[in-house]
This record gives C-alpha cells, sequence and structure tokens, in this order.
C-alpha cells in the first residue's frame, strides 16, 4: 500500500531548554511524508507459515524502516500420538 501524509501550519522540532539540568530536542518533521506498507505470506506447508512485513515513509530530510518477520509452526497433538498412548494404559 502506498499512501502520502500532509501535515498542516507550521512544522517545527520539538525543544525544550532552560533552567532544567537537562535538555530535550526533537527533530523537525517533513510536511510531506510517502507511506509504503508491504507484506508477504508464505504458506510452506498446512503447519508452517511464513510472514514478513515492511513499513516505511520517506520524507525530504528524514526516512523510518521497519521490517518485521514470523515464523508460525502448529504442531499435532491430543488425540494422536503421545496423549493417546497414555489413555491406552
Amino acid at each position: 500500500m502506498l499512501n502520502r501524509r500532509r501535515l498542516p501550519g507550521a512544522v517545527a522540532a520539538l525543544g525544550r531548554t532552560g533552567s532544567s539540568p537537562f535538555s530535550i530536542t526533537g527533530a523537525a518533521l517533513d510536511r510531506d511524508v510517502a507511506l509504503v506498507d508491504a507484506g508477504l505470506n508464505f504458506g510452506v506447508t498446512d503447519n508452517l507459515n511464513i510472514t514478513a512485513d515492511y513499513i516505511g515513509s520517506f520524507g525530504e530530510r528524514l526516512q523510518d524502516h521497519t521490517f518485521a518477520a514470523k515464523l508460525r509452526a502448529r504442531f499435532q497433538g491430543g488425540r494422536h500420538g503421545f496423549m493417546r498412548s497414555c489413555r491406552s494404559r
């Protein structure tokens, strides 16, 4: 998915300086940012699934990228295998 974010009004960096023993500053935000969201899902078998996701934002000064991957495995049990052999004793 592709999208665009546009911030209204003046865009300024966050910041606070003064009498406190530390200062907090932030980066200025870009007014126009392109947003990208993509994902893939692979069903390797009925019991094994691999998912990969990417989220990115691209501005004039700043970029942000996130990647996540997930492996999902389902194991058969209960009525089959170990539990069945224990009940038959």
